[in-house]
């Protein structure tokens, strides 16, 4: 039996216009009448997803958080890993040293990015809905959560192995996108943040299902027995999923979780 669903948000449980299916919320509340925990997990930051939900559902909600570095229940933060103060430094370092990354630093006093062309700014803003420009990204203050880094020659072949070279033990290095990589403590995912949650709930990986469209969920995804990638996500990990739902225009997430949750020969 189903007792822990987990899906990330952009591409996966968002159309490709950043909506919400239709039937989401009667579909969350016969999960949550049944007992079973709805869990978002992205990479997004939680001011960046909490206005997708009315806040008598955030009130009811988990979020997973900054790929797995914050996690909230009922609208309050309950875990935490923020990055090192040293190893954030040496991270922008190696960003400056490099050259051609355009950084986005989500921490505790908000989110900030250099200043930069209008056209990055677009750019940031499909994901942020407030952001601020600072001259220098470790003035920044409070806890740092999580480095988004957008790189114009693609994060898969290029950023992330030139980082995961000179940082890799330290950190943790998700591509989340073509030209965007996310970049957390070393152990932070979104999978061990589901696993917490998991054991928290006493909910087994046979009880649970997740679902994700690229790489950054890939450890939430090896966390749940029922897996499943939407068909508008990457190959790589369509291969690595137990199934492949509808795409997320076609509200494949939802349709999957009346199928296999929800219906009479729910598992």
């Amino acid at each position: 039996m189903i007792k822990l669903i987990a899906s990330d948000l952009d591409g996966t449980l968002l159309d490709s216009q950043k909506n919400l299916p239709p039937d989401f919320f009667k579909v969350f509340d016969e999960l949550e009448r049944r007992g079973i925990t709805f869990a978002v997990a992205s990479g997004r930051t939680y001011t960046a997803a909490d206005h997708l939900f009315p806040a008598e559902y955030l009130n009811r909600m988990t979020l997973i958080c900054d790929n797995g570095a914050c996690t909230y229940s009922k609208g309050r933060m309950t875990h935490a890993f923020p990055l090192e103060r040293s190893v954030y430094n040496e991270l922008l370092d190696a960003c400056e040293r490099i050259g051609g990354f355009q950084p986005v630093v989500c921490a505790e006093s908000g989110v900030f990015h250099l200043k930069s062309s209008a056209e990055f700014f677009n750019r940031v803003g499909i994901f942020y809905r407030t952001h601020q420009e600072t001259d220098d990204l470790r003035t920044v203050g409070g806890k740092i959560y999580k480095l988004a880094v957008c790189d114009e020659m693609g994060t898969y072949a290029h950023g992330k192995p030139l980082l995961d070279a000179v940082l890799g033990d330290k950190l943790n290095i998700q591509v989340s996108g073509d030209v965007w990589m996310d970049i957390m403590a070393a152990g932070v995912s979104k999978g061990a943040a589901l696993r917490e949650l998991q054991r928290r709930l006493g909910v087994t990986a046979e009880e649970t299902m997740a679902f994700g469209d690229y790489f950054n969920d890939l450890d939430m995804l090896n966390a749940a027995v029922w897996s499943f990638c939407p068909e508008n996500g990457h190959d790589e990990i369509k291969k690595q999923t137990r199934f492949v739902c509808a795409d997320c225009d076609s509200g494949g997430v939802v349709d999957a979780i009346k199928k296999y949750a929800l219906s009479e020969d729910a598992v």
